[in-house]
């Protein structure tokens, strides 16, 4: 009787490490390309507004109208001064679940 429960218990565990095999990761760093994409694209909105302030004297989202986003990512206008003078932009991906990158005149910081 030793045998077949030895058997048994040797299948099961075989088919629970293909099974486990087959699930997707949730490990810390699965979705590093993401995060370091979006990494970017924050700081190429940063230096695109500070170009757009220097340019013409006043931050403007027109300068964001030919941004290339990465897959599932938008920005989103949180605060802008009528006269220009300042702004906050928040940017979040569907890919990053829970990630937002908030840029400003003073830079970009990662908030989630």
């Amino acid at each position: 009787m030793r045998p077949r429960r030895s058997a048994a218990l040797a299948l099961f565990v075989s088919l629970f490490a293909v099974l486990a095999a087959c699930a997707p990761t949730t490990l810390p760093g699965a979705d590093d390309a993401a995060v370091a994409e979006l990494e970017r694209t924050a700081q190429v909105i940063y230096h695109r507004m500070e170009l757009g302030r220097l340019e013409s004297g006043t931050y403007t989202t027109n300068v964001l109208v030919d941004l290339q986003l990465p897959e599932g990512a938008k920005w989103t206008l949180q605060e802008f001064a009528n006269d220009g003078s300042t702004y906050r932009l928040s940017l979040t991906s569907s890919r990053v679940e829970g990630a937002e990158w908030q840029v400003s005149p003073s830079g970009v910081r990662r908030v989630s």
